[in-house]
């Protein structure tokens, strides 16, 4: 990190912490690429919006992870806060209004196709489980001697936070900074849990050297509440504060109207039917 970063250890000072953490080279890990199957690899490669993408810009900085984004609920909420005072002779209560908080929530599997694929998948989990942590920073020594003199003096090295583990997260168009679509929306994970759908089965590994279990299907649950990058509200000249009004929250086509031929479909039932062409076709329909 480029600079001492103690007091940016509260989230409220992310704005502060990242423009500290220097910006190297991040290598985009796809752990399941060579291990998917032809029909899972068909769709993520036609469709470049068919992942969902986290980043994390102060812990693991130099990484970014894929993960099929197989989805089975993804809501989106948007909650003013207001404090009413109730007033004596006024049958309403005055409203004072203090700020308008926004939570994400995304439900996806993803299925293992073989082994091989499962322990690809479960390399990814790791490196998003290991990213909710935050990152330490020692004081005292560092070299054997001087711990040693630290602590006969009574000075035990010691470790204290210096930065939140905040993430990034990018799915297509409904998930992205409003003002640099192509960026992922910086936030903080609330929660985040895994399910292992025991009634769809395990690879088993066990070979003399090592036994381990892979379930065949992955359950993710997380909650994610966004940290906005840019001014949200309005100026009193009637202008969005942002610099594209119509891409909050959600980017949206540069010219007016919707095409009439989107069209929604299952894609993880096509996967796990074997369908595969079915489910491309359903997203490109033919005319």
């Amino acid at each position: 990190m480029a600079k001492d970063l103690i007091s940016y250890t509260s989230i409220g000072n992310y704005n502060n912490l990242l423009s500290t953490v220097s910006q190297g080279a991040i290598t985009d890990e796809n752990y399941s690429e060579k291990t998917q199957s032809t029909a899972v690899a068909q769709i993520r490669n036609t469709l470049p919006f068919s992942d969902i993408v986290f980043s994390f810009p102060v812990t693991q900085r130099d990484v970014k992870i894929r993960l099929p984004a197989f989805l089975t609920s993804h809501s989106d909420s948007f909650s003013p806060q207001w404090n009413p005072t109730t007033v004596y002779g006024r049958a309403d209560p005055i409203p004072i209004y203090k700020n308008t908080t926004r939570s994400i929530s995304l439900n996806f599997k993803i299925p293992n196709q073989s082994l091989d694929d499962a322990n690809a998948n479960f390399k990814s989990l790791g490196v998003l489980v290991r990213n909710l942590y935050p990152v330490y920073k020692s004081f005292g020594s560092s070299d054997v001697v001087g711990a040693i003199r630290d602590v006969l003096s009574g000075l035990a090295p010691n470790q204290s936070i210096v930065g939140a583990p905040l993430t990034r997260i990018k799915f297509a168009n409904l998930i992205c900074n409003s003002d640099n679509p192509a960026m992922g929306l910086l936030g903080y994970i609330q929660s985040f849990s895994v399910s292992m759908e025991t009634s769809a089965g395990y690879f088993i590994l066990a070979d003399g050297t090592e036994s381990l279990l892979f379930p065949r299907m992955l359950n993710f649950s997380l909650t994610f509440s966004p940290l906005h990058e840019h001014k949200l509200g309005w100026a009193t000249s009637n202008n969005w504060l942002g610099q594209f009004r119509n891409n909050y929250p959600y980017q949206v086509k540069k010219e007016e109207g919707v095409d009439p031929n989107m069209q929604s479909v299952n894609v993880l039932g096509a996967i796990i039917s074997g369908d595969t062409s079915a489910g491309v076709r359903a997203f490109f329909r033919d005319k």
